[in-house]
């Protein structure tokens, strides 16, 4: 168990969760359904959980990359990092997704993790890991099938960042927020408008202007810091327009 000892110290984690609430989530979870009970066993045998609070680091770009990571509570986001303080967010994870699964075959992390709020993610040792891919073609396909998925929401993000202007971004952004985060209309996720700005690329002060513009136009509603989307289809237009 030396592993998850160093893990827990370079991280600053305060708290390992009971060997218990890994086996629950391996049982449970649709993302283990290909596996047998005996790669199941394996699995929660080299996995740990940890509990991260709201604002903590979970992971730093170019760390050695010795795990993988899945979210079983809470919200974490992916980031570049930038200079004076300035990051580009990537993708906000929720619960029983992958994080930074980009780096099985990584030496290094590509992007830093940190908690949105308080959160708990599954480490998994990556030998262990790549023994399951190597064994359990189904598995395998799983995954390559996520890493697809994610592949894609990079290339859009690439395209709006790099052929639409402001407004096209921001309706880009909450749009996403929308659809895959929040699932709902409805967008109250504890994210801060300046991590709105870091993930539609523009300054905290862009996305509060836009923010008000957007509600003055109806097209959205704020009630405090959750932002509520009335007329999707002028959302819609507006990141088409771009």
């Amino acid at each position: 168990m030396i592993f998850f000892h160093i893990l827990a110290k370079v991280y600053q984690t305060p708290t390992v969760m009971q060997k218990i609430s890994v086996e629950e989530v391996v049982e449970s979870s649709s993302l283990f359904e290909s596996l047998t009970q005996e790669e199941k066993d394996l699995l929660s045998q080299k996995s740990t959980i940890l509990q991260y609070k709201r604002g903590e680091a979970v992971c730093k770009q170019g760390a050695f990359a010795n795990h993988i990571m899945l979210l079983t509570e809470g919200l974490v986001k992916t980031y570049l990092e930038g200079s004076n303080d300035k990051n580009l967010i990537i993708s906000f994870i929720t619960p029983t997704k992958w994080v930074e699964l980009a780096s099985i075959y990584d030496e290094n992390f590509s992007l830093s993790v940190a908690a949105i709020k308080d959160s708990k993610i599954m480490f998994i040792e990556k030998k262990a890991f790549l023994e399951l891919l190597s064994n359990n073609p189904a598995f395998s396909n799983e995954i390559v099938k996520i890493l697809s998925s994610s592949k894609k929401h990079c290339f859009k993000k690439i395209v709006s960042l790099g052929n639409k202007q402001l407004h096209g971004r921001f309706a880009d952004a909450l749009l996403y927020l929308s659809h895959e985060v929040a699932q709902s209309n409805v967008i109250d996720l504890a994210i801060t408008r300046k991590e709105i700005g870091e993930y539609a690329g523009i300054s905290t002060e862009s996305a509060i202007r836009l923010l008000s513009e957007l509600n003055h136009d109806g097209i959205i509603e704020l009630d405090g810091k959750i932002i509520i989307i009335l007329k999707e289809n002028l959302l819609t237009k507006l990141s088409q327009i771009g």
